[in-house]
């Protein structure tokens, strides 16, 4: 009776660790876009896979970010990719969901998304969390120096809760989209963009580190194309039903180069799953013998 109720707890203590799993250095996230295993992101030291996601069936996990530094980078970084890189007046739209632990009221600006060179002529774009009544910016630069070529902000939040956030470019204008709404935010800067041809993408943080965001991010997504209104509505939309699958269907569907949707168990977990249902057959087994 012992050994059985040993094994039953190993297997209560191995399914609780699939809600919550570190991703050590070097773990893989893996891209479920048209892209493949070239647009797997690699997840640094302090990364956490864990419950509940964005998505609200089939126990949707997310990535979750602690912050970390440059020094300690806790991100997920994507190498460089010509097709996450479309030229400067080619259309593509950027898709997350991010739920933030903290209002930013310091101008900190942390970045849950990242695609840019930062040394000067700066290229690329990056999403910042401003404050929670300001919400989202979306700046992306046009190759003078550091300067922002244009700008977005637009959309709140509230902190602990899940944003759905989506920028669209045509190859002139972009747009930005929070909850599935067009936000109208005005368009600032002088004007022009600069496709990069070297950014690394990363979720959680710069590439470097820099800027680290604080809080959970879940199904990004990249697509060389602009998603229109009512796609961006029913992506939101999708995110609450209670039928499993629906909303990974529904964003495969426009086919996305990238999307990381954090729900592919690592190898360890995939183990611990194996031993905790091993654990419960068993248990069960010597129940019914009466051991």
């Amino acid at each position: 009776m012992k050994t059985s109720l040993r094994i039953f707890a190993f297997a209560l203590i191995a399914t609780a660790l699939l809600a919550t799993t570190a991703a050590p250095a070097g773990t893989i996230s893996i891209n479920s876009g048209s892209l493949g295993a070239a647009g797997n992101g690699t997840n640094a030291d302090g990364v956490l896979v864990q419950t509940p996601g964005a998505v609200a069936a089939g126990g949707d996990q997310a990535a979750y970010y602690s912050g970390g530094s440059q020094a300690t980078p806790v991100n997920t970084t994507v190498p460089y990719n010509a097709a996450l890189n479309p030229g400067s007046t080619s259309p593509f739209t950027i898709e997350f969901w991010a739920n933030p632990t903290n209002d930013v009221t310091d101008g900190s600006g942390p970045a849950p998304v990242f695609n840019r060179v930062s040394t000067s002529p700066r290229s690329g774009w990056v999403f910042f969390q401003r404050a929670a009544s300001q919400g989202w910016n979306f700046a992306m630069y046009n190759g003078n120096g550091s300067t922002v070529g244009m700008s977005l902000t637009g959309g709140t939040y509230t902190p602990g809760a899940w944003n759905h956030v989506v920028a669209t470019y045509d190859g002139t204008t972009p747009k930005l989209y929070v909850n599935g709404v067009d936000t109208l935010a005005p368009l600032t800067g002088p004007g022009g963009y600069n496709a990069s041809t070297s950014a690394i993408f990363s979720v959680g943080s710069y590439d470097i580190g820099a800027n680290p965001f604080t809080g959970g991010v879940d199904e990004t997504a990249f697509y060389n194309k602009v998603l229109t209104p009512a796609q961006i509505l029913a992506h939101f939309n999708a995110a609450s039903s209670l039928t499993p699958g629906a909303y990974n269907s529904l964003v495969l569907a426009d086919a996305p180069v990238e999307y990381l949707t954090n729900n592919v168990p690592e190898p360890s977990a995939a183990c611990l799953l194996g031993f905790a249902l091993f654990g419960r057959a068993t248990w069960r087994r010597r129940a019914r013998q009466g051991k």
